[in-house]
């Protein structure tokens, strides 16, 4: 007997069959996305080290004071271009030797001209240098050098940093002297009382004879040093002193009296631009000697004498007895045969110094004996005590000497010239008397005489003179 409720096509009706048929692709689960992502990007961050990885070096430096490995750099231009991986003492433990992984980007600059040092902070009479690694710690200078070139991998690390890198742009001089005069390292550099270089630092010379010191001027101002600049230790005190005068200290600033200083200063036109690495001398003191330095207060001549006598830097220059000017320095002259006085007149007293002037010396005493008695002369109490020259010019004066004439000195004023008296006029060209004033040589302005009347009375003489002078004086009413 049948159960018709237990088969399934009771009802007459078939139900379809399900076919299961072999699949031709295999579908790569999601689950393995991300480990393949992880390993690509961990393939591209193993090449991008490995291609920026460059050789290693090893440096030997006296002291691994501030380093650490793995994480102390060696920095290029403001730019990480390695790390510190080792350190470790040398075989004779006198050095201590660090080991540098180096970028790949530094191989061809690793040569004999490359240089390392430590940066750390450090302080001298320049100031203080390397605050920055009081937070980010010491790390390790370079100065990679120029392309090309026998590879290098050791390299024996500066104490301090080189004279020049192209982290510190400037001009790299040096100056000899015969011996440091108080010069110390960081001690500043002068120009025109501005500070613009530094002494790097000093050594002996090769044959022990004299001092080669390094010094670097500051990039905005290497335009000023050329191949006739004169340098000179500008370091203490210049003292100078006169009866007449008292003592008179001269010194670059109160900085180069306490740690030493140099100062420089171009000589009439200037040469040739310096390269770098120029060697200059280094005078002990400031030479003044320069009929050609400029100068606010008036033009400079040369008064050449066979001995110097008791002339000295200071003593004042007069005509008529009035200071117009001081004698500047003095100096024995190349053919050591005679001494040059380099003198000052002030402006507008230059004027009075002609191509025909006569200079002499006006220190001291000096007396004549004749018929008529003994005659002493002296030039002033000035001039007694201090000493001093003078000079006049003819009536008929020459034309105006130019700054840096050499003029004879004459032992003493002869009575002629005492007598001499021309007209030059000294006040400003629009104000000069319209009367002509013959031999002077300069150009009479127009007239202003309503504004130079001196009231002498009766004395003033006759009010219809025609003598030059002749409206300097009025007539009281």
């Amino acid at each position: 007997m049948n159960n018709d409720n237990t088969n399934p096509n009771a009802g007459g009706t078939e139900l379809p069959q399900a076919v299961v048929r072999p699949s031709h692709q295999r579908r790569i689960s999601s689950v393995w996305v991300i480990p393949v992502l992880a390993a690509l990007l961990a393939g591209g961050l193993a090449w991008r080290t490995l291609s920026d990885r460059g050789p290693t070096i090893t440096l030997s430096l006296q002291s691994a004071d501030g380093l650490e490995a793995g994480k102390t750099i060696v920095s290029y231009r403001s730019v990480p271009v390695g790390t510190v991986e080792g350190i470790a003492l040398s075989d004779d433990i006198k050095s201590v030797l660090v080991t540098i992984q180096m970028r790949a980007s530094s191989r061809s600059r690793l040569n004999k001209d490359s240089k390392f040092w430590v940066v750390r902070p450090r302080m001298g009479v320049a100031g203080i240098s390397g605050l920055s690694t009081l937070v980010s710690g010491n790390y390790i200078g370079a100065d990679l050098g120029p392309e090309g070139g026998v590879f290098q991998s050791h390299f024996i690390g500066l104490e301090d940093p080189p004279l020049q890198n192209v982290g510190g742009p400037g001009l790299a001089i040096k100056l000899v002297a015969d011996r440091l005069g108080g010069l110390s390292k960081d001690a500043p550099i002068y120009y025109r009382e501005v500070v613009v270089g530094t002494i790097q630092h000093y050594a002996l010379a090769e044959d022990g004879r004299g001092v080669v010191i390094h010094a670097i001027i500051d990039s905005p101002y290497a335009k000023h040093v050329y191949e006739n600049t004169t340098f000179w230790n500008a370091s203490g005190l210049d003292v100078t002193g006169s009866l007449a005068k008292g003592v008179e200290i001269d010194m670059e600033s109160l900085r180069s009296m306490i740690a030493g200083g140099v100062a420089f200063a171009t000589r009439g036109k200037p040469g040739k631009p310096v390269q770098p690495g120029a060697r200059f001398t280094l005078s002990p003191h400031r030479d003044r000697f320069d009929a050609s330095s400029p100068s606010t207060r008036g033009k400079r001549f040369v008064v050449e004498t066979p001995g110097l006598g008791s002339i000295a830097a200071g003593d004042s220059l007069l005509y008529r007895g009035e200071k117009v000017g001081e004698v500047v320095s003095h100096r024995l002259h190349d053919n050591a045969r005679t001494v040059g006085i380099l003198v000052e007149v002030y402006e507008p007293y230059s004027r009075l110094v002609r191509t025909n002037s006569i200079f002499w010396n006006a220190s001291g005493i000096s007396a004549d004996l004749g018929l008529t008695g003994l005659h002493i002369h002296s030039e002033s109490l000035e001039g007694l005590l201090a000493g001093g020259l003078s000079f006049a010019t003819p009536d008929k004066p020459g034309p105006q000497a130019k700054a840096g004439s050499v003029f004879e000195l004459k032992k003493k004023e002869k009575e002629a010239w005492e007598k001499w008296s021309p007209s030059i006029w000294l006040g400003a060209a629009n104000q000069a008397p319209s009367s002509p004033r013959a031999g002077t040589g300069d150009k009479p302005g127009a007239d202003s005489n309503a504004e130079l009347y001196h009231h002498k009375g009766k004395e003033a003489g006759k009010s219809d003179s025609h003598h030059w002078f002749k409206n300097l004086f009025h007539k009281d009413a």
